[in-house]
């Protein structure tokens, strides 16, 4: 099956609950300040999904532009937030024109993408040439025995999964995508197993899979998995925020 068919499929049956679990996920980044958006930018989401992360920017931007593969998420997006251009395409062909857009940003998406730089190199095409390229992604640890399990895990959790980097990586691709990296930040923070694995977004047997895989490997994952009350457990979440522009 296809990168872009896996997508599809996973994010088409989870829209509304996707949604419902990640509002306020960005809300504590300063994601706004870091971008360096000025009032009446117009800010383009490559893989917005419901469009939580890209609604940061309402305060800010003259036009918010959602760009995503799935129809159900641009669905939901336009439901949650009506002011916002929703546009499907894939990331690697935007149809936007060349040097239109104040800020090409994607957050959360470059872990479902086997082959990043196109869509990389695609963003910094859109971008106006005072514009900038924001990308914030999730990272695995530098340790190559604890980013292979981390990815396992990831795996049995969201078929569509591709790949964490680590944050070396994450800059790696980027100057690969003819970028160079203005600012960085690497944000951190716990989550617990009970609101990234929520019942009704995830198939039962999938969470019990979860489950048991994070029992087994947690420690070896370097997401710092600690045992709560109950059945739940907490874990670390690291993710990079690299701010880009072209030469």
């Amino acid at each position: 099956m296809s990168e872009h068919k896996l997508v599809q499929d996973e994010f088409e049956r989870t829209a509304t609950k996707f949604a419902e679990r990640t509002k306020g996920r960005f809300d504590d980044s300063d994601v706004v300040a870091f971008s360096r958006a000025r009032p009446g930018d117009s800010v383009l989401e490559v893989g917005s999904g419901t469009a939580n992360f890209l609604a940061l920017f309402e305060d800010v931007a003259g036009q918010l532009i959602a760009v995503d593969l799935t129809h159900g998420m641009l669905r939901t997006a336009k439901t949650n937030h009506p002011g916002v251009l929703a546009v499907q395409g894939e990331g690697s062909r935007l149809p936007v024109a060349s040097r239109s857009v104040d800020l090409v940003a994607t957050a959360q998406v470059l872990h479902h993408i086997h082959h990043p730089v196109p869509v990389i190199k695609e963003m910094g095409r859109v971008a106006k040439d005072d514009g900038y390229v924001l990308v914030v992604d999730q990272v695995a640890s530098e340790r190559l025995e604890e980013a292979l399990v981390m990815n396992e895990l990831e795996l049995i959790r969201d078929p569509s999964h591709a790949i964490s980097r680590p944050a070396s990586a994450l800059r790696v691709v980027v100057g690969a995508a003819g970028l160079e990296i203005a600012d960085e930040r690497l944000w951190e923070g716990r989550n617990t197993f009970s609101q990234w694995m929520w019942p009704g977004e995830f198939p039962e047997e999938r969470i019990e899979r979860v489950r048991d895989f994070v029992e087994r490997h947690g420690a070896d994952t370097g997401m710092d998995f600690r045992k709560e009350e109950g059945d739940d457990w907490s874990f670390c979440r690291r993710r990079l925020m690299l701010l880009a522009k072209r030469p």
